[in-house]
């Protein structure tokens, strides 16, 4: 890596934004099936997606960074050297620890452990980025666990970014599960980010949900709710988890209304949402459960939504917009809206 500072710059847009300009220097995360050139672009893979979810955001990035192949093979041979001393002093538990702290790397290892230790002022720039100065051997075995809970996975395709959600919330889509991250002047090529949206000329306020994903989302889940009263019964019900304050932001529980018209608690309203990504093959990234709970009180401030007969509904003036005036949310996100209205009927039938 020539340039550590952008290389750590990049690989934090990455965790954030899911795809950056390609760069040789993240050519070997490329190689470890952590990214995928797309042309002119590079995208987090699913293995990244997966190994993002296990660990904190610092010790994520500065893993990806001690993958870089010169710095890799140092801290084997730093971490290897002083397990044969450790053997060599008849401390046991220690050399027994070093044995099962990395097996995934045994064969890596076995390749180099006859070579020179050389820490050179690259190596330095890395020990000072990742651990604050000159790591010892304890730091560094628990770093080399903590590459190795990256896994293999299979991947979907990846497509580009349409104009509209029909186009977007689609299997494979990588779809950020921050709330609150900066929307983009431009949109991403291929994953799903906070952007102006300028696809197509809309109203001010569809614009504005349509900029957010998690925004949309919601939008569409309470059109699926107000369908099915429609329809002349209940479907679904978003409400607080303390209904003495249900302006206050807080977690908020999804109620489910099977076939013989029972009220069932599902849970909580992200935990659904999380589930109903991952069976759908839309892959949030990192992979956690993301906080929409708190953008229904962000559509409450707007006026796009309501709190009305103890649960969260659309705002009358927004869902009359909607109906009468919108092409995109109405007429272009029926496929997600139809995911969605399926998934429920699923747990209808079930709970």
């Amino acid at each position: 890596m020539n340039n550590l500072k952008e290389g750590v710059m990049n690989l934090n847009r990455l965790y954030d934004y899911g795809e950056c300009s390609i760069n040789e220097d993240l050519k070997y995360l490329e190689d470890l099936k952590f990214l995928i050139p797309i042309e002119a672009k590079v995208v987090i893979t699913k293995k990244w997606i997966k190994f993002s979810g296990k660990v904190r955001r610092e010790e994520f990035v500065s893993a990806l960074l001690c993958y870089e192949p010169s710095l890799f093979r140092t801290l084997l041979l730093r971490v290897y050297k002083e397990a044969c001393v450790i053997g060599r002093s008849g401390d046991g538990k220690a050399l027994f620890e070093f044995i099962e702290g990395i097996p995934k790397f045994a064969d890596a290892l076995l390749k180099i452990k006859d070579h020179e230790l050389e820490e050179n002022e690259k190596i330095k720039a890395f020990y000072q980025v990742i651990f604050n100065g000159y790591p010892q051997y304890p730091s560094i075995l628990n770093k080399l666990k903590i590459m190795q809970l990256a896994e293999d996975v299979n991947d979907l395709e990846i497509v580009p970014m349409g104009a509209n959600p029909n186009e977007n919330w689609i299997s494979g889509r990588r779809i950020t599960s921050s709330i609150s991250l900066k929307a983009l002047k431009g949109k991403n090529e291929f994953t799903l980010t906070p952007y102006e949206y300028s696809d197509f000329d809309v109203e001010k306020e569809i614009g504005d949900v349509l900029s957010y994903p998690w925004e949309t989302f919601l939008t569409l889940l309470a059109m699926v709710d107000l369908e099915y009263k429609v329809g002349g019964f209940e479907g679904l019900a978003i409400r607080p988890t303390d209904i003495s304050n249900p302006y206050n932001t807080q977690e908020l529980e999804l109620y489910i209304f099977n076939i013989k018209g029972k009220e069932i608690k599902v849970g909580l309203l992200d935990n659904f949402i999380y589930d109903f990504c991952t069976v759908s093959d839309l892959f949030l990234f990192p992979d956690k459960t993301p906080e929409v709970s708190r953008v229904v009180f962000d559509l409450l401030r707007v006026h796009k939504m309501d709190f009305k007969d103890r649960e969260y509904v659309l705002n009358e003036a927004f869902k009359d917009l909607i109906y009468s005036k919108d092409i995109i949310i109405k007429n272009r996100s029926r496929k997600l809206k139809k995911l969605l209205k399926e998934y429920i009927e699923k747990l209808r039938y079930t709970l």
